[in-house]
């Protein structure tokens, strides 16, 4: 029997790039789900504004909705109805497949490849999305998406950290993608260690200058940072997954700069104290020309956070 399949898609370096594989049983004639992916008037629901002809050879442009209406350009490959439909976005590949299965019911299967290996976490996620809502269409949805100008959601970041956890796990030949960990046992109980990485006061102490935080899943917040030459940098989280004296994850971006990233602290009770593991993925979305996102810095400031400064917070200087 087949299943709707909710995990996420399988990620793989070929030959021409990265590739995302997808696949998803939808509950609508095969002639319905033909028309969402195909018709320009149902794609502005789920996806963006499209202009394209249903036709090998026509071109197609794809409207952002960010404040810049920013167009990006594409190629129709093939058209056979209702099965197949394969275009180019900017030098990548979609392929679509539909399947009928009966009269209600359609297996899609989606490919999106020749991606370069910067975007092995952030598009196969944003195609996750893209589906979710495809689904959400074909089952009624009016909503609007606002595809480029969506911002930061609960539902965008527990997706993005299932493709980072995705990537690593089966592309670790992507050195890049590799998160930054630091390891370091704290001869404190795990609700002390808890205590200093959740409340605001302790934070200030030894991490960063919160104006608050609370560790509730969906809590936003900023502090203000400073680069190696003084420049000011705003950093933007959001708490993913909070449970208490075991795991606190949160999402980590910073104002007026592309890139998001995974900040994830374990708490693991060991001989009396506490084994605390401090992973930060996504550092590879950050800019390349910018020493202040270099992986060497994010690795240095970990270090002096971990194994310097919140062992001292804690009474544990060595």
């Amino acid at each position: 029997m087949i299943k709707n399949i909710s995990q996420p898609g399988k990620v793989t370096k070929e030959s021409d790039g990265i590739k995302v594989s997808f696949e998803r049983l939808l509950h609508h004639p095969i002639e319905k789900v033909w028309d969402a992916i195909t018709n320009p008037e149902q794609m502005k629901y789920w996806f963006t504004d499209v202009d394209m002809k249903l036709r090998p050879g026509a071109s197609i442009t794809i409207r952002f909705r960010d404040e810049s209406q920013s167009l990006t350009y594409g190629e129709v490959l093939r058209v056979e109805y209702p099965n197949l439909f394969v275009w180019t976005w900017e030098g990548e590949l979609a392929e679509w497949q539909l399947s009928k299965i009966d009269d209600q019911t359609t297996l899609l299967k989606f490919d999106y490849s020749k991606m370069a290996d910067e975007y092995a976490v952030q598009a196969p996620a944003g195609f996750h999305q893209l589906l979710d809502r495809l689904s959400e269409r074909l089952d009624g949805s009016d909503d609007l998406y606002a595809f480029g100008a969506e911002g930061e959601t609960e539902g965008k970041l527990v997706t993005t950290t299932l493709y980072h956890s995705e990537v690593f796990r089966s592309l670790p030949e992507l050195s890049d993608m590799k998160p930054i960990v630091k390891e370091k046992f704290l001869n404190v109980t795990p609700d002390r260690v808890w205590k200093a990485i959740t409340d605001k006061e302790e934070m200030k102490a030894w991490y960063f200058n919160l104006d608050d935080f609370q560790p509730i899943a969906g809590f936003r917040f900023s502090f203000p940072g400073q680069g190696h030459k003084g420049e000011a940098y705003i950093h933007h989280c959001q708490v993913i997954q909070s449970i208490p004296n075991e795991i606190l994850q949160y999402s980590w971006s910073y104002e007026n700069h592309e890139g998001f990233s995974i900040v994830t602290f374990w708490l693991k009770a060991e001989n009396g104290g506490t084994r605390l593991i401090l992973s930060h993925h996504g550092l590879e979305s950050f800019p390349a020309n910018n020493p202040d996102f270099a992986r060497d810095s994010f690795n240095g400031g970990w270090t002096m956070l971990i194994t310097e400064l919140l062992p001292k917070h804690l009474g544990l200087e060595e």
